[in-house]
């Protein structure tokens, strides 16, 4: 287009020409008298107006040349004006879905600190558990998963804000460099309109020659200016619009993948409570048992024991009822029925004595043994007690942070009312 137009300014000028006269170059008309010289100018001046009347039929068509192309000028620039308008506004809708996507992630990465610091919590409670099975046991193998999880997503999160923030100031700088352009462009539309409208009739005024210092560029660089800085912005705007998505993506996936951890872990956690529960109900039973166990023991002994003692004090009257028997005079000393009596008496005690000891001895030991593995079981319980409670601690304090619900396709995608446009025309 810009091609096309220029061959035609070309040719314009090629149809317009001034045809001036030829002065002489005599310097004799000036070095003589001088009053002979001002003639010689006025008569020089005669002669070129009655010459340049020849080619005044042509001004018209050159001032008819130069406002084709004063309006040919203000129609590209304006066609550039609303170009720039539209990256404008553009630019501007990218640095708000921009911002709000920082803020997401922002967000997202105060999320990811906190919830690091409560999955270090975690560990540290389940690491207090000394026993080498716990520590090797699938609840803090998840845990450990998880806590490196949350810290890589909390470094990709600071790694891909410092790049956000990188492309945000890109934004606002081809911002600032559009909206200047867009008032360059409007000065220079309302200047050219001026020119266009301009009356001869209207007295000239000039800049003061101190202030006014133009300083040209080329049309080519003019031209190569405003497609710079028109692919600058979209491809500042694509590679912006690229990352957002790029990065709303890995939010979403980095969240799949976390969430998906934090159900294993839930599940590891839920399934060792249980495991703890049914082992804690299982001791608490076992003890019971082992304490009816130790009582009923307890209970034989004292009546094996209280048999016992009644045999000896039976054995200790017979035996001293014997000993008064033995004592009769003479003659009277006879193995006689009573003496049978006493000693066949005495006998069934001592064999009954005997052999209750051996059952007092085996009873004891038994309880003993009832009352090491009564301390046994006091001992696993409280252990199991204590892993329970610190598992189910870890538990409340996994569950009790909840993660944000998911807002990025909501904020990223949502356009302010304000745009650049609108500001660049207020």
């Amino acid at each position: 287009m810009w091609q096309r137009r220029s061959l035609r300014e070309d040719q314009l000028r090629s149809d317009v020409r001034f045809t001036l006269p030829v002065l002489s170059t005599n310097k004799s008309l000036l070095s003589c008298n001088p009053q002979l010289g001002s003639n010689k100018v006025l008569k020089l001046g005669s002669e070129s107006i009655c010459t340049l009347a020849e080619d005044i039929s042509r001004i018209p068509s050159a001032t008819r040349s130069t406002t084709r192309h004063l309006s040919s000028r203000h129609t590209e620039v304006s066609q550039w004006q609303a170009q720039i308008s539209g990256s404008i506004g553009q630019v501007d809708w990218e640095i708000s879905a921009l911002e709000q996507m920082k803020d997401t992630a922002e967000c997202c990465l105060q999320e990811k600190q906190l919830y690091s610091r409560l999955m270090s919590d975690c560990v540290a409670i389940i690491n207090s558990l000394s026993s080498a099975v716990h520590r090797q046991d699938r609840v803090l193998i998840e845990l450990k998963k998880e806590e490196q999880l949350t810290n890589e997503i909390r470094e990709l999160l600071q790694k891909q804000i410092c790049f956000l923030i990188h492309k945000l100031s890109s934004l606002k700088q081809i911002q600032t460099q559009l909206l200047a352009d867009f008032q360059d462009k409007s000065e220079a539309i309302k200047l050219t309109t001026k020119c266009i409208t301009y009356n001869l009739n209207t007295p000239c005024s000039r800049l003061p020659a101190g202030q006014y210092k133009p300083n040209y560029v080329s049309y080519d660089k003019w031209l190569s200016h405003c497609k710079d800085l028109w692919l600058m912005a979209d491809n500042l705007i694509k590679d912006s619009s690229s990352f957002r998505g790029n990065l709303r993506f890995n939010l979403v996936n980095l969240k799949n993948a976390q969430e998906c951890q934090r159900g294993s872990t839930n599940d590891a956690l839920r399934k060792k409570v249980n495991e703890l529960s049914k082992i804690q109900d299982t001791l608490i039973w076992e003890r019971q048992r082992t304490r009816d166990e130790f009582s009923d023991l307890t209970k034989d002994i004292e009546k094996v024991v209280g048999q016992l003692r009644n045999y000896d004090s039976k054995l200790h009257q017979v035996t001293h009822r014997l000993d008064i028997l033995n004592q009769r005079p003479r003659h009277e000393l006879c193995l006689d029925q009573p003496y049978f009596s006493l000693t066949l008496e005495k006998h069934d005690l001592t064999k009954m004595a005997a052999g209750l000891r051996p059952i007092l001895k085996r009873s004891q030991q038994d309880l003993e043994l009832t009352r090491r593995r009564l301390m046994i079981l006091e001992d696993n319980l409280a252990k199991n007690a204590y892993a329970l409670e610190v598992e189910r601690k870890c538990q409340n304090l996994h569950q009790s942070f909840l993660p944000g619900l998911e807002t990025i396709v909501v904020l990223a995608n949502r356009p302010r009312l304000c745009t650049g446009k609108n500001r660049a025309h207020s």
